[in-house]
């Protein structure tokens, strides 16, 4: 009888904040002056869309306490979107396949943690902008990560915007010269999933996924100045269910320099 109580009144053990991997685990279209030089007072302040990367794993014991108040800040922000990847790292060691797991969105945290010079990569995590990052676990925890990138960004010495139209992209800037930064598009569900494993540490939980990513596609290369970038397969992303943001990045796990929904 005293071993049954116990059993019955023991304490349960909080999941930790992150759950850790080894890395070795695993012509102008909307100018009408296509030679203007843009200078500093060309550009109006105002806050500019800021992207939220969400890693997550549904084999991830850290990830169903996290999820929930990561999504609830980003929702908040109307200045900030939220971006879902599922990872395979959980898949063989929980006996669970994520049913949104991706190679690719394997490869695209762990460029992330290269390029910052890490040994070993966690989830959840989410990273703002490119630039900082952490799990998000904690009351407050996404505001500050989202505040230090727009910190960040605030303090370069060049402007940039991102604009759509029905011909393509169009970027605008005061820096003439820079590094290769990639122009890609993200497609994104919008619509709320909700999965429930049947397997792993989160067996029998019901899993809420917020704006998962399906796609990105390199459009074109940036290296300064004024581009035009035409999108000829636009008309083919209407009508799928999908969103669409547009970003500028600065090659594999680098910076988010701007992004705008398309």
């Amino acid at each position: 009888m005293a071993s049954i109580l116990r059993k019955i009144f023991r304490k349960k053990k909080n999941p930790p904040l992150k759950c850790e991997i080894s890395l070795d685990g695993q012509p102008s279209l909307m100018e009408s002056d296509p030679n203007h030089k843009h200078t500093a007072a060309c550009f109006i302040d105002f806050t500019p869309l800021s992207v939220l990367e969400l890693f997550q794993s549904q084999g991830c014991v850290s990830c169903p306490p996290a999820l929930p108040k990561i999504q609830a800040a980003a929702a908040k922000d109307p200045n900030l979107l939220l971006l879902t990847y599922n990872v395979t790292y959980f898949n063989n060691s929980t006996g669970w396949t994520d049913t949104f797991a991706s190679n690719q969105w394997d490869a695209r945290q762990k460029a992330y943690v290269k390029k910052w010079g890490r040994d070993g990569l966690f989830t959840p995590q989410v990273i703002a902008d490119g630039i900082t990052d952490g799990t998000g676990a904690e009351e407050g925890d996404v505001y500050g990560i989202v505040e230090a990138a727009r910190g960040s960004k605030g303090a370069m010495e060049w402007h940039i915007t991102l604009d759509v139209s029905e011909l393509g992209l169009r970027i605008d800037t005061d820096l003439q010269e820079a590094e290769v930064h990639d122009v890609l598009v993200i497609r994104y569900d919008p619509k709320l999933q909700t999965v429930k494993p049947k397997k792993g540490p989160n067996k029998g939980k019901k899993l809420k996924h917020v704006n998962q990513v399906m796609q990105v596609m390199k459009v074109g290369e940036w290296r300064g100045g004024n581009l035009d970038v035409v999108l000829p397969e636009m008309a083919g992303m209407m009508g799928d269910g999908l969103e669409t943001v547009a970003v500028v990045q600065q090659g594999a796990g680098g910076p988010i320099v701007v992004a705008q929904k398309v």
